[in-house]
């Protein structure tokens, strides 16, 4: 009966005592082609200081190129709008970045995620000029998600109700707050293996619930 409730795209988490042990998910399948990297649309894009994945996480490492990266991710991982900022902006560590993710085809990308990257984007570019800016920005990371480079996962009501299953451990992990619920809930619903943060609360609450959270510290 549980492998039938979530073949019909529901999240089951399984539970000892109140903590989260495991979760029961249908995987989704490999996007259509793999992400290409950025490079070239970050070298047309403002240089905002502090940098926008800060203003939307957390000050991180920028000694010699910013945090250190595994040789290997295990994946599928889910991206928050912290690393679509450093992906397509040029802050310090794009490059790496740029280079951990190239090539992979198990990257999965919110609507939740866009929308979060487009207000703080919006926020730190007041005036005419971030209407440009906005539009090209928007356009890239919805043109990645049009083409298939991206594992697209949105919000539904069946989410929601992930997420206030949620609320108890997440606030156990010090990560509450229902954006990173309903972030929690995605990264589960699509059955990522890990998720890519610069929010430390965040990545407190992916470790509370068995995922892996990179950058680590």
């Amino acid at each position: 009966m549980l492998l039938e409730y979530v073949e019909k795209g529901h999240e089951v988490l399984i539970t000892d005592r109140g903590r989260p042990v495991a979760r029961l998910v249908a995987p989704l399948p490999l996007s259509v082609k793999a992400f290409p990297g950025r490079g070239a649309f970050r070298r047309g894009m403002p240089r905002l200081e502090p940098p926008l994945s800060e203003t939307l996480g957390a000050p991180v490492s920028r000694a010699a190129g910013g945090p250190k990266w595994p040789a290997q991710i295990p994946g599928p991982l889910y991206l928050d709008a912290t690393i679509l900022a450093r992906l397509y902006l040029p802050e310090p560590g794009s490059t790496v970045l740029d280079r951990v993710l190239r090539g992979r085809r198990d990257l999965t990308v919110s609507e939740l995620a866009v929308t979060e990257l487009m207000a703080g984007f919006a926020a730190r570019r007041p005036g005419e000029q971030v209407k440009r800016r906005a539009a090209q920005l928007q356009g890239a990371v919805l043109e990645d998600l049009a083409s298939g480079c991206f594992r697209r996962v949105e919000l539904s009501p069946s989410t929601h109700r992930a997420a206030e299953r949620l609320a108890l451990p997440l606030a156990d992990a010090s990560a509450a707050g229902p954006a990173r619920a309903l972030h929690l809930a995605l990264a589960m619903t699509a059955g990522v293996a890990g998720i890519l943060t610069f929010d430390p609360a965040l990545a407190r609450g992916a470790q509370a619930l068995g995922l892996l959270a990179l950058p680590a510290g």
